[in-house]
């Protein structure tokens, strides 16, 4: 290394690791354009995203890490309840439950090329797994007391079975109804 030249900033390197993920994410969703899943390699990956395969295992250490990571970056999103920045629902108030799985709906959709959707369509075991945990999650919070004799953890298993289901019909059936029903479709049958 040259006296003269300075070591890259943290700053620098964040940018460089952040611009690599990006890669790595638009190579592996495109990727899932044409594919199912359990087709997609690492090494497409590392090839489409023009990428070594030491630079990849330094982000991933295999491809459903990758996929737990675009999932986790959703749900994150989610759970924060802010939609101010995205695009197709700004608006959408997430105060209430129906309003948080609208908002889970439109990033199935939207994000990532669509891959989660992709992937909830195709009951795709990894992603199915992930998806049902994090709706466990909201709804140990967010769904109303059961009736009594019926234990929270049953009824919430129930639920993230329902929307579960209700989500892969969704999109089964191109996404022809917005979030919103669907979500309020949801709600309704849990009050009834």
């Amino acid at each position: 290394m040259n006296p003269n030249e300075s070591l890259p900033s943290e700053q620098t390197l964040d940018r460089r690791q952040k611009k690599t993920r990006r890669a790595i994410y638009a190579a592996f969703e495109e990727l899932m354009a044409e594919k199912h899943y359990q087709q997609v390699t690492v090494a497409q990956i590392i090839e489409q995203a023009d990428i070594g395969r030491s630079t990849f295992y330094a982000h991933f250490e295999t491809k459903d890490d990758l996929l737990e990571d675009m999932c986790k970056e959703m749900f994150d999103h989610i759970f924060e309840g802010v939609n101010e920045y995205c695009v197709t629902h700004a608006e959408l108030q997430t105060a209430d439950l129906a309003g948080k799985l609208a908002h889970l709906l439109y990033h199935l959709r939207d994000s990532h090329s669509g891959v989660c959707g992709k992937l909830v369509r195709e009951g795709e075991p990894h992603f199915t797994n992930y998806f049902e945990e994090q709706l466990s999650v909201l709804f140990e919070r967010e769904l109303p007391q059961p009736p009594a004799n019926v234990p929270q953890a049953l009824a919430t298993n129930i639920a993230v079975a329902a929307f579960s289901h209700a989500t892969a019909w969704w999109f089964e059936n191109d996404t022809q109804h917005t979030p919103e029903d669907l979500a309020h479709w949801f709600c309704a049958m849990l009050i009834h």
